[in-house]
């Protein structure tokens, strides 16, 4: 199975997106998975909300990026945060497997993870885009509605890692999950809601 293959997987059979990521090079394929979402993020969402002119609601929490010109600074930032995200919710589940005594190794978990944010992430954008398009939501319901949708990353991760390395279902669930909040704070610093 091909790149577009594994991708297009996610959507409809996360058990046959692992075993199309079974034999591929690790962790190359995440790392492509994770930089295609973040450029789609940085250009197909930020980009043109930059070109607008618009400020994003929440202000910047970082003193040196101005938030009027936030939109401008996501397209480069949004790649540093996502890249960290990964490697830091990658890490915490390769880590939490070994303190627990199953196997794992950290390539595919980064594999796994990297080809699940962009299944994700796709699907993250065609929202925000509808809800943009639409007028009608407001960050608050972005951020929940976002929360939500990440739950289906949570399914890729838990089919995966049972795929690939054998964890238990339960225990997948649960460090997919607990690997949301890790990386929450990277987000509420940095990243902004396109509304």
């Amino acid at each position: 199975m091909d790149f577009v293959g594994v991708w297009l997987a996610g959507y409809t059979h996360p058990a046959r997106m692992a075993e199309g990521l079974r034999r591929k090079p690790a962790p190359h394929w995440g790392f492509y998975g994770q930089t295609l979402r973040a450029a789609l993020d940085s250009l197909l969402l930020y980009l043109p909300l930059a070109l607008q002119g618009l400020a994003p609601p929440t202000p910047s929490y970082v003193g040196f990026l101005p938030t009027e010109h936030y939109y401008w600074h996501l397209i480069w930032i949004t790649p540093l945060v996502f890249s960290a995200q990964w490697l830091l919710s990658s890490g915490f589940i390769h880590a939490a497997l070994r303190l627990t005594g199953h196997p794992s190794e950290y390539d595919q978990v980064l594999n796994l993870g990297g080809m699940a944010a962009l299944v994700v992430g796709t699907l993250l954008l065609a929202w925000d885009w509808l809800w943009i398009a639409m007028g009608g939501a407001n960050q608050y319901f972005l951020g929940i509605s976002h929360l939500v949708i990440d739950l289906w990353a949570v399914v890729i991760m838990t089919g995966g890692l049972k795929r690939l390395l054998g964890v238990p279902a339960w225990l997948g669930a649960l460090l997919s999950v607990l690997s949301v909040p890790l990386s929450l704070p990277l987000a509420i610093m940095f990243m902004r809601a396109p509304l």
